[in-house]
């Protein structure tokens, strides 16, 4: 099943986690890095969200199907709801289905959407059906585990800034994808 899915909203990075908390983590006192602390906290936001396949603070989104499938998976997470599912019945005309004619299992993971009677769409258009949905942690509700995983991205990227080390490095047990594994939704 060929899909794309496309946030339509977003989070700050300071709503995530703070720079004052990676400040802290990584024992910094003053400001000259705040800069370079930012860039990192959004790298190591950006890599947690797309090794788990879900979105820190709550998002709208737009998944987009060439056609219907009698059930399909929403491989992103977690999944709120889903506001409206529309296809198009001509190049430039689009329809709502009705909420009685599908159902969806939020508590899965992934969530999971299945169509009672699907309607044609039509013939000469790519991405034909589009699921409007909420998807993500709200910002005051991401997993301890997962700010974890960020602070320890940001501290290593930050004691680490070359790509390239010329020392015995090893990763530390228990480390950041023990810590995300646990979250992660698989496509």
């Amino acid at each position: 099943m060929a899909y794309s899915i496309e946030k339509t909203s977003s989070v700050t990075a300071s709503d995530i986690i703070t720079t004052a908390d990676l400040k802290g983590h990584l024992r910094v006192d003053h400001s000259d890095e705040d800069t370079l602390i930012e860039a990192l906290r959004g790298a190591a936001i950006e890599y947690c969200e797309n090794y788990c396949n879900i979105s820190l603070g709550d998002v709208t989104a737009v998944m987009y199907l060439d056609r219907f499938f009698a059930t399909w998976e929403i491989p992103v997470g977690p999944v709120v709801s889903i506001e409206s599912i529309t296809w198009n019945i001509s190049a430039d005309t689009t329809e709502t289905l009705d909420t009685g004619n599908y159902y969806v299992d939020v508590k899965r993971s992934p969530a999971r959407v299945s169509i009672i009677n699907a309607p044609q769409v039509y013939d000469y258009v790519h991405n034909g059906v589009q699921v409007n949905f909420t998807y993500g942690y709200p910002e005051a509700s991401i997993p301890t585990a997962i700010k974890h995983a960020i602070r320890l991205l940001v501290a290593h990227w930050y004691e680490n800034r070359r790509q390239v080390i010329q020392a015995n490095s090893y990763e530390v047990p228990m480390g950041v994808h023990a810590l995300l594994n646990t979250y992660r939704i698989e496509r």
